[in-house]
């Protein structure tokens, strides 16, 4: 039963995360909430074209995230990291390259390619997106952090997987 309080605890912060991140991108367009309507107009736009593409991703991508999900639950890794890229290569289409979910979800994909036994290939994509989520977030963004710490751990692994073959 403490599995199930502990996912909700994770689903609870990852939703927390996603409305904040919401919340900074419309600041970003307020800038001064003191100006003029027109700023308003500016933030409605841009939810508008939040909410667009999210209702343009839904119906094909949500059951790919949960098949990924489900492949990694009953521990068909290489599957995982299939139905994952073909998420991304979704969500890229339709969100664009440096939307929050096409960010967060390269990192669960450089996770999965780790735990699915390429150690490299997960290095690689973790130093890409350390690039890719400090010019976005900035280096003291949280998914910035942990992808930097996880390009170390498995660079690490790769480098003593390829010392060990030696």
């Amino acid at each position: 039963m403490p599995d199930v309080s502990w996912r909700w605890v994770i689903t609870g912060a990852v939703a927390v995360v996603g409305a904040t991140l919401c919340a900074v991108r419309v600041k970003k367009v307020l800038g001064n909430p003191f100006a003029q309507a027109e700023p308003f107009g500016q933030a409605e736009k841009e939810l508008d074209k939040r909410d667009r593409a999210l209702r343009e991703e839904h119906p094909d991508t949500v059951a790919l995230r949960h098949r990924a999900h489900h492949l990694s639950e009953i521990g068909d890794l290489a599957g995982a990291v299939e139905i994952s890229e073909q998420l991304l290569a979704d969500r890229v289409r339709v969100l664009g390259e440096d939307h929050p979910q096409v960010l967060t979800t390269r990192l669960n994909l450089a996770n999965l390619r780790g735990r699915a036994g390429d150690a490299a290939g997960a290095a690689e994509a973790f130093e890409r997106l350390v690039l890719d989520m400090e010019r976005v977030h900035g280096a003291d963004f949280i998914y910035t952090v942990v992808s930097q710490r996880a390009a170390v751990r498995w660079r690490e692994e790769a480098d003593s997987d390829s010392q060990g073959t030696e």
